[in-house]
């Protein structure tokens, strides 16, 4: 998961939310999400913009708490 998922959901946005707020469709965002499809330039700007992080740090892995071990 990365950490994009964690600070939407810490904010307690929904994918369509953030979907509206990026300008995208819901299911574009939760393929970016899920890392099925590229975070392309102008989204990173975007997310930057709205959450104020740097992309490269929304686009790092982070550890799945509850993910079935």
């Amino acid at each position: 998961m990365f950490r994009l998922t964690v600070e939407r959901e810490r904010r307690g946005w929904s994918k369509t939310r953030l979907a509206i707020l990026m300008e995208i469709h819901p299911a574009t965002l939760g393929k970016v999400e899920r890392g099925q499809l590229p975070a392309f330039p102008s989204y990173c700007q975007k997310l930057e913009e709205i959450f104020g992080i740097p992309a490269d740090k929304l686009f790092e892995e982070v550890e799945d708490k509850c993910a079935k071990q």
